[in-house]
C-alpha cells in the first residue's frame, strides 16, 4: 500500500532505464527483472519501489515520508538522461 506513480518518457530499452535506477542510493535490485528496492521503512519493507514498463516506470511510495525524496531523485535522474518525464499519480 502507499501513493502508486505512473513516470512517463521516451526511452530507447527497458535496460536503458534499468541503469538509471540502478546508480541510485540505497537500491536493491530484486526479481521480477527490472524491479528496484529503495532504502528500508522497517519490518523488511522498502520505501518506495520501481518497475521497468512499457512507456516508463511504475513507482510506489511506501511510506509517504523518505519515499517522496526518492521519486524526486528517480525523476531527476531520468531527466537528465532521456529528457521530460509526465508524473501521473495512480
Amino acid at each position: 500500500m502507499g501513493i502508486e506513480y505512473r513516470l512517463r518518457f521516451a526511452f530507447p530499452d527497458r535496460a536503458a532505464v534499468a541503469e538509471v535506477l540502478r546508480r541510485q542510493p540505497d537500491v536493491r535490485e530484486t526479481a521480477p527483472a527490472d524491479r528496484f528496492d529503495f532504502g528500508d521503512a522497517g519490518h523488511g519493507w522498502p520505501q518506495a519501489t520501481a518497475q521497468v514498463e512499457a512507456g516508463g516506470v511504475y513507482f510506489c511510495d511506501h511510506c509517504g515520508g523518505g519515499g517522496q525524496a526518492v521519486l524526486h531523485a528517480v525523476v531527476a535522474a531520468l531527466i537528465s538522461v532521456f529528457g521530460p518525464v509526465a508524473v501521473e499519480e495512480l
